[in-house]
């Protein structure tokens, strides 16, 4: 059964699509996507009186992508339809009205080659691109090496593969199915999550990946960065306030409201100088007010 069809999900069904042909046109229309993970879904849910400020944010493209895991995660604890209605029925409503909500799998992205010629190569490009997203976890590298990839068929076990025992797993698709976008020519692709651990420590293992780059296209890690974009919950809301026009209360009224966590470590240069660290929200306010600083994640 496809993650789509389950009961649960019956509710926000008509926002989230599944059409392989619009998504293809929608691509190559707007080339640039976001990929969204649970904590952010979360956070836009709990902000849905901020969520059009928030929205300006998203500012690229239309185009949201929500992996098929990280759609299975959002109900796996939410295990009926009436509870799942409750909780993220508007959120999907008004993102749908603003955007373009595609639901994303591996038989998608192989779908959307065209061609038998290219359709083989995908094989071969996702196998080589998994071996270097996930190098440093050795479990999934041993699966992967004895794994045959030659068939459509053969995709859900490259899907449980990845799944491995299900920590960090919606991260680990949202930076594959990323990487895999970004080498057939879409992007930039712009990764929506807080996650440290599942999604900036991978990012860090791709700083001096040479091989990764060769199979991207790309030439070094400064192509690299143009075309693989980390947008933590810190960086939406700096973006967020950039992209619209408000005033020094509207500033500080928004982030005291955002539901930002401050004990959170955040990724930052503030008038040139490197951090990491937490930021209290009177601080952050005060320094995207004044334009002095720079949220990496």
């Amino acid at each position: 059964m496809k993650v789509l069809d389950s009961p649960v999900l019956e509710s926000v069904r008509p926002f989230i699509s599944d059409n392989t042909v619009q998504l293809y046109q929608s691509l190559n229309e707007h080339q640039a996507f976001y990929m969204l993970d649970n904590m952010i879904l979360t956070k836009l849910r709990k902000q849905i009186s901020n969520l059009p400020l928030l929205l300006q944010a998203f500012h690229q493209s239309p185009v949201f992508l929500i992996p098929d895991v990280v759609l299975e995660e959002s109900f796996r604890n939410i295990p009926t339809k009436e509870r799942y209605n409750n909780y993220y029925f508007e959120l999907f409503k008004q993102l749908s009205a603003k955007k373009q909500l595609y639901i994303i799998s591996m038989e998608t992205i192989y779908q959307l080659e065209k061609g038998m010629t290219k359709k083989q190569y995908i094989f071969d490009a996702m196998k080589q691109l998994a071996l270097e997203a996930f190098r440093v976890n050795r479990d999934i590298i041993n699966n992967l090496e004895r794994c045959e990839l030659s068939s459509f068929s053969d995709l859900p076990k490259l899907r449980q593969i990845i799944l491995h025992n299900g920590n960090n797993a919606g991260e680990r698709f949202i930076c594959f199915f990323s990487l895999l976008l970004v080498h057939q020519y879409y992007g930039p692709a712009y990764i929506c999550s807080d996650d440290g651990k599942g999604v900036y420590t991978m990012y860090n293992t791709f700083v001096n990946n040479e091989s990764l780059f060769g199979i991207l296209g790309i030439d070094d890690f400064l192509g690299f960065k143009q075309q693989y974009i980390l947008l933590s919950y810190d960086r939406i809301l700096q973006l967020s306030i950039q992209n619209t026009k408000l005033s020094s209360e509207e500033i500080y009224a928004f982030v005291h409201s955002s539901g930002r966590n401050e004990s959170r470590k955040v990724i930052y240069s503030l008038d040139g100088q490197s951090f990491h660290t937490e930021i209290k929200n009177a601080n952050l306010a005060k320094w995207i007010e004044e334009g002095k600083i720079e949220i990496s994640f």
